[in-house]
């Protein structure tokens, strides 16, 4: 098995960066690249689909094994350099998967699941909010619904009736 390693110069984390980085792997015969990487979550997420979807092999690492190697080592240094040897030798000595398509559903699903939480949780901030603001501007208000003040109706007063 002929190895031969490459540290890609940095490039951004966008389309145009992301375009960079293909033309830079168009050197190399696609079937015969295979990429490693470390998972660093939501940072790492665009590249892994994208390279995905771009038809190349990728091998995603925990970086708790790169850290594991790394304690192995007599420097404990971290460079960039350092992190690629670290990530070719996690692939030669640990067993590894290559990054599937149920992986990459996994990956659009929980960066949904994680929008939908925040979206929650800013729903929730802001109602919270009004109710306040409410009582401060009209306290009596909210003894008019049984069921609080976050219903339609109540909406729709609110929104034709600014004030009391």
């Amino acid at each position: 098995m002929l190895l031969k390693t490459r540290i890609m110069p940095p490039f951004q984390n966008n389309a145009e960066g992301l375009c960079l980085l293909l033309k830079k792997l168009s050197e190399f015969e696609r079937s015969e690249v295979l990429i490693g990487l470390e998972s660093t979550g939501i940072y790492s997420e665009n590249l892994i689909c994208f390279l995905y979807e771009s038809g190349y092999k990728l091998a995603v690492i925990n970086p708790i094994q790169t850290a594991t190697l790394r304690k192995t080592a007599i420097r404990k240094t971290k460079t960039d350099k350092v992190d690629t040897m670290l990530i070719i030798k996690s692939l030669m000595v640990n067993s590894y998967q290559l990054y599937s398509h149920r992986d990459a559903d996994s990956v659009k699903l929980r960066t949904l699941c994680r929008f939908r939480q925040n979206l929650k949780k800013s729903k929730t901030r802001l109602k919270i909010q009004l109710a306040g603001y409410v009582n401060l501007v009209f306290p009596e208000f909210g003894k008019f619904f049984k069921s609080g003040i976050h219903i339609v109706a109540s909406y729709a007063l609110l929104k034709k009736y600014s004030s009391p």
